[in-house]
């Protein structure tokens, strides 16, 4: 199997041979596509400093637009473990915008990383398919 993705959209692929590449599903995450200020509602909470008389903004965690990366890469490794768990592949490749990559990685279970053979940190996911093929390993799929 071979994940194609980025933040907000991904593609999944049963590689049968060299090269042929079947879709067998697409993902859309329209939040991650939104502008910071889209994705928050209003201004950050304000707080007092522990020592002082001082007051600020709180900082958020994380940005909005990281976030729904995250929920995105969530998804995406969710799904990707079910079909494991259903014994649909044995061997997973994930092409991934680098970001979004590590995103991945940090949502996948220890027995979903098992699976993945190669890793490559390149944005392809509106590629075609022979583009795709151009960057799979030098290996037979399995």
């Amino acid at each position: 199997m071979v994940l194609v993705a980025e933040s907000s959209r991904a593609r999944l692929f049963h590689w049968q041979s060299k090269d042929v590449l079947h879709e067998i599903d697409s993902f859309s995450h329209p939040a991650s596509r939104l502008h910071e200020q889209d994705l928050a509602s209003d201004k950050p909470g304000r707080t007092y400093d522990s020592a002082g008389a001082g007051r600020h903004a709180e900082q958020p965690p994380t940005d909005a637009k990281t976030h729904e990366a995250q929920v995105f890469a969530r998804q995406l490794a969710e799904r990707l473990e079910s079909s494991r768990t259903h014994q649909d592949f044995d061997q997973l490749i994930v092409i991934a915008a680098p970001h979004f990559l590590g995103q991945l990685r940090h949502s996948m279970g220890a027995a979903l990383q098992q699976t993945v053979i190669h890793e490559l940190d390149k944005n392809l996911v509106q590629q075609p398919l022979d583009e795709i093929l151009q960057h799979l390993p030098a290996i037979s799929p399995g």
